[in-house]
């Protein structure tokens, strides 16, 4: 048997969205930049993820954004992780900008300064990444942005330490997933996961 004699497969047509057709499970971060006059720019962004297990991250961008002009002037930018309670600051960040290229619903998005590079972030963010632009390696249909990463920070109660158990520690902190294209869930609980014996990353 191949995939598209499976009957409980629907194999999909070349022009067909793979990402449009089911949910997948994606981090849901608000990207902070600066603008030239010196606002304040935030963009949620779903494709958005470690590159490895150094200290790197990108997400996808295209040039038509604000996020990506000036992340290429600037060589900055920060990643916020909004809790589940602040979904309000994704959709407000999400919000299209006026003739005048100003976007006012940002007004309404508490930010701190981040410390290492010139950029806001998201105040009560339950982790915040301070990034300097690496590399931008370009797509058909986007661009991945890389960053080194210069700054880390972790909100107290979201911490993973040995002192608390996981399922504790998402009940206090729930992280934020993105169900593409049009649903967000708060993640409570988990289960351990089943490595086999001798796994090694």
């Amino acid at each position: 048997m191949t995939l598209s004699n499976d009957p409980d497969l629907i194999t999909l047509q070349p022009d067909q969205s793979f990402f449009e057709t089911l949910y997948t499970a994606a981090p849901l971060v608000i990207v902070g930049t600066r603008d030239e006059d010196g606002s304040e720019d935030l963009a949620p962004k779903h494709m958005a993820i470690p590159l490895g297990w150094s200290d790197q991250f990108g997400f996808i961008c295209t040039p038509e954004h604000k996020t990506y002009r000036n992340v290429e002037r600037t060589g900055a930018f920060t990643v916020s992780y909004p809790r589940p309670d602040d979904i309000l600051d994704a959709s407000l960040a999400a919000a299209p900008r006026t003739a005048e290229g100003d976007k006012p619903s940002l007004t309404e998005i508490d930010t701190v300064d981040a410390d290492a590079v010139d950029a806001p972030a998201v105040a009560g963010a339950y982790g915040v990444l301070e990034c300097e632009l690496e590399r931008i390696v370009e797509f058909a249909d986007g661009e991945l942005i890389a960053g080194t990463v210069v700054g880390k920070h972790v909100h107290t109660d979201a911490y993973r330490s040995d002192d608390i158990e996981p399922e504790t520690l998402l009940e206090q902190a729930p992280v934020l997933a993105h169900l593409y294209p049009d649903r967000f869930a708060a993640i409570n609980e988990s289960q351990a996961f089943p490595f086999p014996e001798g796994f090694e990353r």
